[in-house]
């Protein structure tokens, strides 16, 4: 019986060396945060100044994230929001479909780009709106 020495096989594992001199794929994420992208559904926005107070958001929401509760300060608020109330959200809930946004009358509710947040406190996840 021989024996063949094999070349391929010894060498090749050397060949993943190679890789400890790329550049990485990833980000380091608080250092370098990726561009945003248009159209991206974040973090809901609420201009109380067009605001109505219609409820139609608190409506369509299939998941029901959103109830309309009253504002800590009537500062900024349109006058003709009959209700007096505007929407809040339930992060905990909300899956950012974005139907709340697409039926908003005057178009006060919309979803911007900023997507990060971090809290230890279940109660912070219900989330008034701020204002533009």
């Amino acid at each position: 019986m021989s024996w063949n020495l094999d070349v391929k096989g010894v060498i090749h594992p050397f060949t993943a060396l190679k890789q400890g001199f790329k550049q990485p794929h990833t980000l380091s994420y608080p250092v370098d945060r990726r561009p945003d992208v248009t159209g991206y559904r974040g973090f809901h926005v609420n201009t109380l100044s067009t605001c109505v107070g219609c409820g139609n958001c608190q409506d369509i929401c299939m998941n029901e994230a959103i109830d309309m509760v009253e504002p800590l300060s009537e500062e900024g608020m349109n006058p003709k929001n009959a209700s007096g109330l505007i929407p809040r959200i339930d992060y905990g809930r909300c899956c950012w479909c974005g139907l709340c946004a697409d039926v908003c009358g005057p178009n006060s509710l919309r979803l911007e780009a900023d997507y990060v947040y971090v809290s230890a406190d279940a109660n912070s996840f219900l989330y008034v709106p701020k204002d533009e």
